[in-house]
């Protein structure tokens, strides 16, 4: 319409009889309709949005909140036009996934002691989002889709949960983990001359919880990273012996270290992943596991199977070691090795040929 002529308009509101010369004051025009004073305050207040919503950014404002201002109203057109659009090209994209593959992965990192609610915190997807993809649609009762399971979900979290893999650093103090690594530790430092009861007073634990603490399958965070520390403390420094009282306590721990068969802190790589040498009692009396062959020939004194001991017995022989020397060093008797190398058909070895010690 040219706005310098003077024609007599209608008011397109249903049911307005309204008429003017155009211009006229307080009328408005939108998109080709004319509305009358009275319509057009009246549509100014039906349609005025908080002044925070996102007006023609998303489609929300639209369709959650009923907006219909000029900008909501422009911005769903051309959102609508657009997807028409790309349906007819075939490359239309709803921004959705299989959310299948992202509960899985949910699952596997609930599995490794992370919660749910830890996982939306770190992924910063929200609580409800993370909550009804392992548990279905939330809702009143009188929702019938309550507690469906969610088949999609946006790209854009999934890619957010995907992302996340597990971790011991992102759990928390109080999380539960396995106590493998912690037993394995513990058991080290005993082999050092360190008994149960010193180990529960450096960590500030009662002694009557250390066998507890010994026994269980899992163990606070807190508590695996304070023997962690402890562990990197004392792995290579042996039990203090300066007075009598701490020589007998050194002594009974190393003894109670090897007949349970605990391995020093040099058995272990990772005391938190390495695979559990097998005890021999439970392979029979033949089995030979090289990593206790390999301590018991450097002098650590693990507890060992009869076929390990020979094999100990026929490689320091080959050294050219005496059977007193032997027995010292490998914590057996010279009795036993005396039996052993007859056992083994090996020659007893002349002090003259004897390597010194």
């Amino acid at each position: 319409m040219n706005l310098g002529e003077r024609v007599r308009v209608t008011c397109d509101a249903r049911g307005c009889k309204a008429r003017a010369l155009h211009p006229a004051r307080g009328w408005s025009e939108v998109r080709g309709l004319d509305f009358c004073r009275r319509h057009t305050a009246r549509r100014a207040a039906r349609f005025i949005c908080p002044p925070e919503h996102r007006h023609a950014e998303v489609g929300t404002c639209y369709a959650i909140h009923k907006c219909r201002c000029d900008d909501c109203t422009e911005g769903a057109r051309v959102r609508e036009e657009r997807r028409k659009r790309l349906h007819l090209y075939g490359r239309f994209d709803s921004g959705l996934v299989d959310a299948a593959p992202v509960r899985e992965h949910v699952q596997m990192l609930q599995a490794s002691g992370l919660g749910w609610k830890r996982i939306a915190e770190l992924t910063g997807v929200g609580n409800t989002a993370i909550a009804s993809l392992i548990y279905g649609r939330k809702g009143s009762n009188r929702d019938p889709r309550k507690g469906e399971v969610l088949k999609r979900v946006s790209r854009e979290k999934a890619e957010k949960i995907l992302a996340l893999q597990p971790s011991f650093d992102h759990l928390r103090d109080g999380a539960l983990v396995p106590a493998v690594g912690l037993h394995r530790r513990m058991q080290a430092l005993v082999c050092m001359g360190y008994s149960l009861k010193v180990l529960g007073a450096k960590l500030g634990i009662d002694p009557g919880d250390m066998s507890s603490l010994m026994r269980r399958e899992t163990v606070r965070k807190s508590t695996h990273l304070a023997v962690v520390a402890l562990f990197d403390e004392l792995w290579d420094v042996p039990a203090p012996t300066s007075t009598r009282r701490e020589r007998e306590s050194a002594t009974k721990a190393r003894k109670f270290a090897e007949q349970r068969r605990w391995l020093p802190p040099l058995a272990w790589d990772d005391p938190d992943t390495d695979v559990e040498p097998p005890a021999g009692e439970e392979l029979g009396e033949d089995f030979v596991d090289e990593a206790v062959v390999v301590l018991a020939v450097n002098g650590e004194r693990p507890r060992m199977t009869p076929a390990e001991r020979r094999e100990v017995v026929r490689m320091l022989h080959r050294e050219r070691w005496g059977d007193p020397r032997i027995a010292e060093h490998a914590g057996m008797t010279a009795r036993t090795v005396h039996r052993i190398r007859v056992e083994l058909g090996l020659p007893g070895i002349d002090r003259d040929e004897q390597v010194a010690s």
